[in-house]
């Protein structure tokens, strides 16, 4: 998957943490933190990614897929926070 980054007017940069951010460690301080978790639910048997709230994101058998559905969603919505600010 691509990754995206958003600039805001005052010049700080969001998006999902990944290699791509890590390379532009000589933009400033990096401000991390969580916003998701995936962790395999036992008594269903499938993979589910929450957001802090412990709304479901995404589910399925395969971890790698639910991985990428989880970032479709968390990119959508910083997306929409900074189309919200324009």
């Amino acid at each position: 998957m691509t990754s995206k980054i958003y600039i805001d007017k005052d010049g700080n940069l969001s998006g999902l943490a990944d290699d791509t951010l890590d390379k532009l460690h000589h933009m400033g301080i990096k401000n991390v933190s969580r916003v998701s978790n995936v962790e395999f639910d036992h008594s269903r048997q499938c993979w589910t990614a929450t957001d802090l709230n412990g709304c479901v994101i995404a589910e399925g058998k395969v971890r790698s897929e639910v991985i990428e559905a989880e970032r479709r969603y968390l990119n959508k919505t910083i997306e929409d926070a900074f189309a919200a600010m324009l």
